[in-house]
């Protein structure tokens, strides 16, 4: 009999012997781009619909749907292999036990996002993205979503499978959603011209600020990927441009999202010349420089062509090299430099 403590460890271990299928795998992550399309749908509806001051609205709908989906799916799974032999906290394969747990909680965290509404109201604007029901939301939705890419991290192999690559994708878009308030695909306060030289001021800030967390989280989720797999081509490509229609459909800034995608092509390209890794550790310097700053200095390009730009040189040149600054000092995390041999004879 296993005690609810080895059980709860084991659960939370989330490493149990069952390896899953294609079918399973593209099926969770179906299931999470449901779950993750109807969050930032609900995000478009509170920006552009008037009086959306009730819970019950169909875009709740489409998002607890997606959840009752992944828990059904989950659920039901666990369930069959646990009729097959295989104990109750093994019963998913490895990586999964996490995004059914992520599951329970989120609708846990429904719950309480709706008796939040009807004590204090509907959240707008900022006060929505960081109420603690919300931020509950976000830790249960990022244990679901990462469920292909825990699996694929626990197995065996060098090069990353797609479920793993929308998967962090997913989980870039999870952390994104929470940043909405200023994204440059969603935002775009570098193409502000007009106001007071105070507020034009506080809007390159806020401009400025946008390309450094993008780039922080965009080139950290890459990072991250590049120290445990070898990307197949396209991989930054299907991770940037999934993330970039998800944010540019927001604030409808549809153009943007190609751009999007060709930043994430040209990263993609600087992938395939550097071969970069943690065998190759100053190439995986120099692409995490050179890929933010080509993906800034493309988003900074185009916005000038089509918006135009007020900037002075100093803040177009200073935020492209500020990006690349972020990005090298993240490959640091990485792939940290050697420590030096202790001295045991000391």
């Amino acid at each position: 009999m296993v005690s609810v403590r080895e059980l709860t460890k084991e659960l939370f271990r989330d490493q149990g012997p069952i390896l899953p299928t294609a079918r399973f795998e593209w099926t969770m992550v179906a299931l999470c781009t449901w779950l993750m399309s109807g969050a930032y749908l609900d995000a478009w509806a509170h920006r552009h619909l008037a009086r959306l001051e009730t819970f019950i609205t169909p875009w709740h709908g489409v998002l607890y749907s997606g959840i009752f989906a992944i828990l059904l799916f989950l659920g039901v799974s666990a369930l069959r292999n646990q009729a097959r032999g295989h104990r109750l906290d093994q019963a998913l394969p490895a990586g999964y036990n996490l995004s059914l747990l992520g599951a329970v909680l989120f609708g846990i965290g429904g719950a309480i996002d709706m008796l939040w509404h009807l004590h204090f109201g509907i959240e707008v604007n900022l006060a929505a993205l960081i109420s603690p029901p919300h931020l509950l939301l976000m830790l249960a939705g990022t244990l679901i979503v990462a469920g292909p890419l825990r699996a694929a991290w626990r197995r065996p192999g060098s090069k990353a499978p797609w479920t793993a690559v929308i998967s962090a994708s997913l989980l870039l878009s999870m952390l994104t959603f929470f940043n909405q308030f200023d994204e440059p695909l969603v935002d775009t306060y570098a193409a502000a011209t007009s106001g007071a030289p105070a507020t034009i001021a506080h809007l390159q800030e806020l401009g400025i600020l946008g390309i450094m967390v993008q780039t922080a989280l965009l080139t950290g989720v890459v990072l991250y990927l590049l120290s445990r797999f070898r990307l197949p081509f396209g991989s930054i490509t299907l991770l940037v441009g999934l993330n970039g229609a998800l944010l540019g459909s927001l604030e409808q800034n549809f153009d943007l999202i190609p751009v999007a995608i060709i930043g994430g092509l040209l990263a993609d390209l600087v992938l395939v010349w550097l071969r970069p890794g943690p065998q190759r550790v100053v190439a995986l310097r120099i692409g995490a420089f050179l890929g933010p700053v080509a993906v800034s200095a493309l988003y900074l390009l185009f916005l000038q062509i089509t918006r135009g730009i007020d900037w002075p040189i100093t803040l177009w040149l200073g935020s492209i090299s500020v990006s690349g600054a972020i990005g090298v000092l993240l490959s640091y995390l990485t792939v940290h430099p050697p420590l030096p041999a202790l001295d045991v004879a000391g």
